[in-house]
Protein backbone atom coordinates (compact mmCIF):
# COMPACT_ATOMS: atom_id res chain seq x y z
CA UNK A 1 0.00 0.00 0.00
CA UNK A 2 0.87 3.46 -0.63
CA UNK A 3 1.38 5.89 2.12
CA UNK A 4 -2.27 7.75 1.96
CA UNK A 5 -3.38 4.37 1.34
CA UNK A 6 -1.77 3.07 4.72
CA UNK A 7 -2.73 6.23 6.62
CA UNK A 8 -6.36 5.80 5.32
CA UNK A 9 -6.59 2.53 6.76
CA UNK A 10 -5.38 2.94 10.09
CA UNK A 11 -7.84 6.00 10.26
CA UNK A 12 -10.91 3.89 9.67
CA UNK A 13 -9.49 0.98 11.85
CA UNK A 14 -9.27 3.91 14.56
CA UNK A 15 -12.62 5.30 13.74
CA UNK A 16 -14.23 1.80 13.60
CA UNK A 17 -12.57 1.08 17.36
CA UNK A 18 -13.84 4.21 18.95
CA UNK A 19 -17.45 4.03 17.38
CA UNK A 20 -17.62 0.08 18.70
CA UNK A 21 -16.33 0.82 22.21
CA UNK A 22 -18.93 4.29 22.52
CA UNK A 23 -22.01 2.84 24.50
CA UNK A 24 -25.14 5.21 24.13
CA UNK A 25 -25.76 7.04 27.39
CA UNK A 26 -29.26 7.01 28.39
CA UNK A 27 -32.01 9.39 27.49
CA UNK A 28 -34.13 10.84 29.95
CA UNK A 29 -36.43 14.40 29.58
CA UNK A 30 -39.49 15.34 32.05
CA UNK A 31 -42.92 16.55 30.36
CA UNK A 32 -46.53 17.62 31.65
CA UNK A 33 -49.49 15.22 31.07
CA UNK A 34 -52.30 16.75 30.14
CA UNK A 35 -53.72 16.83 33.67
CA UNK A 36 -50.10 18.69 34.25
CA UNK A 37 -48.41 15.98 36.00
CA UNK A 38 -44.41 15.46 35.46
CA UNK A 39 -43.84 12.46 33.65
CA UNK A 40 -40.27 11.09 32.88
CA UNK A 41 -39.13 8.96 30.58
CA UNK A 42 -36.90 7.42 33.24
CA UNK A 43 -39.86 6.67 35.02
CA UNK A 44 -40.11 3.69 32.42
CA UNK A 45 -36.86 2.73 32.54
CA UNK A 46 -36.93 -1.63 32.77
CA UNK A 47 -38.70 -1.27 29.54
CA UNK A 48 -39.56 -0.84 26.53
CA UNK A 49 -40.88 2.39 25.19
CA UNK A 50 -42.22 3.63 22.48
CA UNK A 51 -41.98 7.68 21.96
CA UNK A 52 -44.71 8.84 19.48
CA UNK A 53 -44.26 12.67 18.17
CA UNK A 54 -47.76 13.74 17.26
CA UNK A 55 -50.03 16.70 16.09
CA UNK A 56 -54.01 16.92 15.60
CA UNK A 57 -53.29 18.44 12.11
CA UNK A 58 -51.01 15.45 10.87
CA UNK A 59 -53.18 13.55 8.77
CA UNK A 60 -50.10 10.78 8.67
CA UNK A 61 -51.00 11.10 12.74
CA UNK A 62 -54.16 10.79 12.84
CA UNK A 63 -54.02 7.51 10.58
CA UNK A 64 -51.45 5.70 12.97
CA UNK A 65 -53.29 6.57 16.57
CA UNK A 66 -55.21 3.61 16.19
CA UNK A 67 -52.36 1.41 15.69
CA UNK A 68 -50.91 2.82 18.57
CA UNK A 69 -53.65 2.13 20.78
CA UNK A 70 -53.28 -1.87 19.91
CA UNK A 71 -50.13 -1.96 20.25
CA UNK A 72 -50.54 -0.65 23.49
CA UNK A 73 -53.22 -2.93 24.26
CA UNK A 74 -51.65 -5.95 22.86
CA UNK A 75 -48.13 -5.77 24.71
CA UNK A 76 -48.72 -3.93 28.20
CA UNK A 77 -44.76 -4.79 28.47
CA UNK A 78 -44.10 -1.94 26.05
CA UNK A 79 -44.94 1.72 27.39
CA UNK A 80 -45.96 3.87 24.36
CA UNK A 81 -45.82 7.65 25.22
CA UNK A 82 -47.70 10.17 22.81
CA UNK A 83 -45.90 13.76 22.75
CA UNK A 84 -48.40 16.47 21.45
CA UNK A 85 -45.71 18.86 18.37
CA UNK A 86 -48.38 21.58 18.70
CA UNK A 87 -49.81 24.47 20.67
CA UNK A 88 -53.06 23.56 22.11
CA UNK A 89 -54.76 23.62 25.32
CA UNK A 90 -54.51 20.22 27.41
CA UNK A 91 -58.33 20.24 27.02
CA UNK A 92 -58.01 20.39 23.00
CA UNK A 93 -56.07 17.59 23.33
CA UNK A 94 -58.04 15.50 25.59
CA UNK A 95 -61.13 15.85 23.60
CA UNK A 96 -59.05 15.22 20.44
CA UNK A 97 -57.27 12.00 21.80
CA UNK A 98 -60.59 10.97 23.45
CA UNK A 99 -62.18 9.74 20.31
CA UNK A 100 -59.11 7.17 19.67
CA UNK A 101 -59.68 5.87 22.58
CA UNK A 102 -56.00 6.60 23.85
CA UNK A 103 -55.04 4.22 26.35
CA UNK A 104 -51.48 5.59 26.71
CA UNK A 105 -49.66 8.95 28.24
CA UNK A 106 -49.65 11.71 26.15
CA UNK A 107 -47.59 14.80 27.06
CA UNK A 108 -47.39 18.72 25.72
CA UNK A 109 -44.00 19.55 24.05
CA UNK A 110 -41.81 22.03 26.12
CA UNK A 111 -39.97 24.47 24.96
CA UNK A 112 -36.36 23.35 25.14
CA UNK A 113 -35.71 20.80 22.50
CA UNK A 114 -35.57 17.25 23.17
CA UNK A 115 -31.92 15.92 22.47
CA UNK A 116 -31.39 13.47 20.77
CA UNK A 117 -35.08 13.26 20.18
CA UNK A 118 -35.28 16.64 18.54
CA UNK A 119 -34.72 18.22 15.80
CA UNK A 120 -37.66 16.48 14.13
CA UNK A 121 -37.29 15.69 10.18
CA UNK A 122 -41.61 15.75 10.42
CA UNK A 123 -44.74 14.32 11.72
CA UNK A 124 -44.83 11.72 12.90
CA UNK A 125 -41.82 10.26 14.48
CA UNK A 126 -41.50 7.28 16.37
CA UNK A 127 -38.42 6.60 18.47
CA UNK A 128 -37.84 3.22 20.27
CA UNK A 129 -36.35 3.44 23.60
CA UNK A 130 -34.86 -0.03 24.99
CA UNK A 131 -35.10 -0.84 28.63
CA UNK A 132 -31.82 0.91 29.83
CA UNK A 133 -33.25 4.04 28.04
CA UNK A 134 -31.00 4.31 25.14
CA UNK A 135 -32.51 5.43 22.11
CA UNK A 136 -31.73 2.26 19.25
CA UNK A 137 -34.04 3.22 16.43
CA UNK A 138 -35.98 6.34 15.08
CA UNK A 139 -38.58 6.03 12.24
CA UNK A 140 -40.04 9.38 10.77
CA UNK A 141 -43.58 8.52 9.30
CA UNK A 142 -46.86 6.45 10.37
CA UNK A 143 -46.13 2.75 12.13
CA UNK A 144 -48.10 0.11 12.73
CA UNK A 145 -48.45 -2.43 15.51
CA UNK A 146 -47.04 -5.22 13.54
CA UNK A 147 -43.98 -2.82 12.30
CA UNK A 148 -43.34 -1.66 16.18
CA UNK A 149 -43.67 -5.32 17.07
CA UNK A 150 -40.72 -6.21 14.29
CA UNK A 151 -38.81 -3.14 15.83
CA UNK A 152 -38.38 -4.53 19.27
CA UNK A 153 -37.91 -7.80 18.49
CA UNK A 154 -35.18 -6.92 16.22
CA UNK A 155 -33.48 -5.16 19.04
CA UNK A 156 -34.83 -7.64 21.60
CA UNK A 157 -31.51 -9.85 20.12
Amino acid sequence: MNRLHTSFFYFLTLTASLCASVRAEPVDFTLSDLDGRAVALSDYRGRWVVVNFWASWCSPCVRELPELVAYQRNHPEVQVIGINFENTTADESRSFLQRFKVNFPNLKIGETPLVPFEPLEGLPTTAIVNPSGEVVERHMGPVTATHLRRIISRHQR
